[in-house]
């Protein structure tokens, strides 16, 4: 059963007292506990947007078909620059998503300024990662609802599917928009659960947010009691879908 990690980090958390991850913990991460591909990004609110990416492209470049970027751009950038960095990483570096955090930023899903990360993504075909849940209300999942309406052809990923205490409103939001799929790290088992018998494994995917934490999310996982095939899908095969891995 092939996992993929589709929520990972590299570099220094300006939010986390100092954290920084590096790029030997999330191989040795991987290497641990069998995760065969991880889906990396920069943390928000880096000094120098543009260089955390050619880290992350590096990092990919050296492990070709392990690690794929994925770009973390301010929505508070105008219009101009926020498409030329978006379409440097996936069309000249490959990246196979965009990320925006409402808490970061303070930036709702409904603001003007957070039209242009729909947009990029329903342009460019890739998904368009949403942190919810911390740092709410800009973080609330139903907020996603309207832009899910608004770009049915783009796909968004719930980061942290509502991170526990809004799961219910995350599920809300999946079972309101079909173009809406599920990353539930830091949820409880039985919501993950919950959520792949209610909306279906095919928009289910497995993140960890951090090292140290995917080993507590793959025991979640297998907690679930979900059947090996639906289990399967929720920890690879549906992520190897939703972002395009070749």
């Amino acid at each position: 059963m092939e996992i993929i990690d589709t929520h990972a980090h590299l570099g220094p958390s300006p939010t986390g007292v100092g954290t920084e991850t590096s790029e030997q913990e999330v191989l040795e991460a991987m290497d641990a506990h069998g995760v065969a591909v991880s889906l990396v990004m920069p943390q928000s609110l880096q000094s120098d947007e543009r260089a955390a990416h050619d880290r992350v492209h590096a990092f990919a470049q050296a492990n070709p078909g392990r690690i794929y970027g994925m770009a973390s751009i301010s929505p508070l950038w105008d219009d101009t620059a926020y498409f030329a960095e978006a379409r440097r990483c996936v069309r000249d570096l490959g990246f196979k998503a965009l990320k925006l955090h409402p808490g970061s930023y303070n930036t709702s899903p409904l603001l003007p300024r957070a039209e242009k990360c729909f947009r990029a993504a329903a342009e460019l075909g890739v998904p368009l990662i949403v942190h919810t849940g911390a740092g709410a209300p800009p973080s609330l999942p139903a907020l996603v609802i309207p832009r899910a309406r608004e770009f049915p052809e783009a796909t968004i990923v719930l980061a942290h599917a509502g991170y526990a205490i809004y799961c219910e409103e995350a599920l809300v939001a999946a079972e309101t928009c079909p173009n809406i799929v599920l990353e539930p790290s830091w949820c409880q088992y039985y919501n993950a659960r919950r959520f792949t018998r209610s909306i279906g494994a095919d928009r289910m995917v497995m993140g960890s947010d951090h090292p140290a934490n995917l080993p507590v999310e793959l025991a979640k996982w297998r907690a679930t009691g979900l059947s090996e095939a639906d289990l399967a899908k929720c920890l690879g095969a549906t992520a190897r879908r939703v972002f395009k891995l070749d």
